[in-house]
């Protein structure tokens, strides 16, 4: 197969015009061993992943630029519907790749994101929010950020990136953007992916492990999301303590092959009061991550305050329901010592006072149907995490 230029081939899924992204994919990989575009995350190669963010993410032009091993990659580049542009002098290193993949941008792209093959965990809704700030036009550079640190892949305009053909081969283009520090901007992200690349075997398996739950975030995007949108800390200690207790119950379900999924019951307990204070919290905290792509997070966070459970259908709804029902501020307690403070609060109250006693009773429900599960008493389960976080 002689490979001397680039595929014109274009997705037809295509819905944010003007904008590029640039996939650099043409180096020897040589810190990590093996040859990473080629190496499977999850169901694909690492390349396609990177490829399939950019088209359903709705980009109209995405291309990779190859060089070593180009013969293999080439096929996979075009499967999946993007473009390749060959870099004849990738042993010059990544910059080399970048200005090759500049050269080749068409000639209406007004900015591109450019990233390398192997950081493949960054999600769309990421990628969406960053092409939102930009058509903002707040600014011509705009950063990823995960707790404090900027990552890939940073969305450039062309005025900027086309400094590039003006600079030596052996450039960086860290440098040029260092150069544009008036003109850039860092965006928030709760995407842990913008900073896990694969530059060893170890960075590798940590990558696979979080491919496969990819669609829940991690503890540290949880505590990410928690820090920008929940100021309170008390809420915040809370929340991780019913976290834990939903980690807890959903794990000792699953252990009896129960189809929970502890991942999603402890994000749900940290996230459930992400927009506590505000009106009807359970609610826009579920509006918040739905815009911020966790969907799947937000059913179980819009559903904590009011619940309707059926008896024997356990999910990660359910248990974090039960969990918050189970914690005062930081403690870990019984129902009924949880559930007596509101009955006090709300004697005189027959409305308000209807609606705890519907909370206690489908709490107790859920708790029934977890003790004839795991045939345990459910004190002694959250028991042992109040021991643990006391």
């Amino acid at each position: 197969m002689t490979i001397t230029s680039a595929s014109n081939r274009n997705s037809c899924r295509a819905t944010i015009p003007g904008l590029s992204a640039i996939i650099l994919a043409a180096g020897y990989s040589s810190r990590m061993g093996e040859f990473k575009p080629l190496l499977r995350i999850g169901e694909c190669p690492a390349v396609e992943s990177v490829v399939r963010l950019f088209l359903n993410a709705g980009l109209g032009d995405v291309s990779v630029v190859v060089g070593h091993r180009a013969q293999e990659v080439v096929p996979i580049i075009e499967a999946a519907g993007a473009r390749f542009v060959v870099n004849h002098q990738f042993e010059d290193g990544m910059f080399s790749s970048v200005r090759a993949g500049v050269q080749a941008l068409p000639s209406n792209a007004e900015a591109c994101f450019v990233i390398p093959a192997d950081i493949t965990l960054v999600r769309e809704s990421t990628i969406r929010r960053l092409v939102s700030s930009y058509r903002a036009g707040i600014k011509s550079i705009i950063y990823p950020v995960f707790e404090e640190r900027r990552g890939h892949p940073p969305l450039i305009s062309r005025a900027v990136i086309d400094e590039v053909l003006r600079m030596e081969s052996t450039g960086r283009l860290s440098t040029l953007l260092a150069a544009h520090e008036v003109e850039a901007c860092n965006l928030f992200v709760p995407d842990e992916g913008v900073c896990l690349d694969m530059d060893t075997p170890e960075d590798f398996t940590k990558v696979c492990k979080l491919a496969w739950h990819r669609e829940i975030p991690t503890s540290r995007e949880c505590e990410a999301m928690l820090a920008v949108y929940q100021p309170e800390n008390k809420v915040v200690r809370h929340s991780r303590v019913v976290a834990d207790v939903a980690n807890r119950l959903a794990s000792a379900l699953a252990e009896r092959n129960i189809l929970v999924n502890p991942l999603l019951a402890r994000a749900g307990g940290m996230l459930h009061d992400i927009a506590k204070g505000r009106e009807h919290h359970a609610e826009a905290g579920a509006r918040l991550l739905r815009h911020l792509g966790f969907g799947e997070v937000a059913s179980v966070v819009a559903a904590h305050t009011d619940f309707a459970f059926e008896g024997g259908r356990l999910d990660e709804a359910a248990i974090v329901f039960l969990a918050d029902k189970s914690v005062t501020g930081e403690r870990v307690v019984g129902l009924a010592q949880r559930f007596h403070r509101a009955f006090e609060r709300f004697k005189n109250n027959p409305t308000a006072l209807a609606s705890v006693l519907r909370r206690r009773t489908i709490a107790e429900a859920i708790a029934q149907d977890i003790e004839n599960c795991l045939g345990v008493e459910l004190q002694k389960i959250i028991g042992e995490v109040s021991s643990q976080t006391g």
